[in-house]
């Protein structure tokens, strides 16, 4: 009888990790073979306050990738859906705010904006390069393969009036590294 539990109570948290970590787009261009991968950030059907990754605030996380048809020109990427309530908070500028990633051993990787200006007076969209201004096709590869296994402790967000900082929640920092990890697997697997 124990048993028949613990293999029922194994299945219900399998089911309900893989539904929290799923793919929202996974294109490919017809004419050009641009690929276009993010995974998706809520962990149910709709989004919901739950899944926010802080622990003040409402961050939702998703990460994504787009290269050309050989795979040449990557681009891996933190996509940011934060409602923020304070209209003193400025906007997100293209090439111009930053996203600090903390590590859990107090390394820092420094990420781009690459998303359009947004100047939301409730909430931002921002989407990061894993690369600070000026960086490299290598640079954000190493910093995704440093984010497949490390935990995010903190994200530090410019914006053009002030830093916003968000400590991830301890139960969201394995959630996040899921993230990394479906979007390497889904790389991979559709590479072929």
């Amino acid at each position: 009888m124990k048993t028949i539990l613990k293999l029922l109570l194994g299945c219900l948290l399998f089911i309900q990790a893989s539904r929290a970590q799923s793919i929202a787009l996974n294109t490919k261009d017809p004419e050009t073979g641009d690929r276009f991968i993010l995974t998706s950030n809520k962990k149910g059907p709709d989004a919901d306050v739950d899944d926010s990754v802080a622990r003040a605030g409402i961050v939702l996380f998703a990460v994504g990738y787009q290269a050309d048809k050989d795979g040449k020109l990557p681009i891996y990427f933190i996509d940011l859906n934060i409602v923020h309530n304070d209209n003193r908070t400025g906007c997100l500028k293209e090439k111009e705010s930053l996203l600090e990633l903390t590590l859990s051993d107090d390394t820092k990787i420094s990420c781009m904006q690459i998303s359009e200006t947004d100047c939301g007076l409730g909430a931002f969209k921002g989407v990061f390069a894993l690369m600070p201004k000026g960086g490299t096709a290598q640079d954000m590869q190493s910093n995704f393969e440093k984010l497949l296994k490390a935990d995010i402790r903190e994200m530090e967000l410019t914006t053009s009036e002030k830093t916003l900082k968000y400590k991830t929640k301890s139960d969201s920092r394995e959630y996040i590294k899921k993230h990394f990890a479906l979007l390497a697997s889904t790389i991979k697997t559709t590479a072929k």
